[in-house]
């Protein structure tokens, strides 16, 4: 039996409120990211730490809407042993 390769997927596009939702999911998880950093790294100045969270939650929130399910599946603390 022959198996014909045609042209592969890329998969769809998302539009724009499935990006919005990925980046507010992405966004709230930086900020959990961002909030324990900020307690292993207590005595870091207001500033530090305001910059550290800021750093984490954008971070966090644009790789989770550019890249999706590829994203969530890089965060190796999330999955069970």
């Amino acid at each position: 039996m022959k198996v014909e390769s045609g042209p592969v997927p890329t998969g769809r596009k998302p539009d724009a409120f499935e990006m919005r939702v990925r980046f507010i999911c992405g966004a709230l998880f930086g900020l959990v990211v961002g909030v324990g950093l900020c307690v292993s790294l207590w005595p870091l100045g207001v500033l530090g730490l305001s910059a550290l969270v800021a750093l984490a939650v954008v971070g966090c929130g644009l790789g989770a809407a550019r890249f999706g399910d590829r994203f969530w599946a890089r965060v190796r603390w999330l999955q069970p042993y």
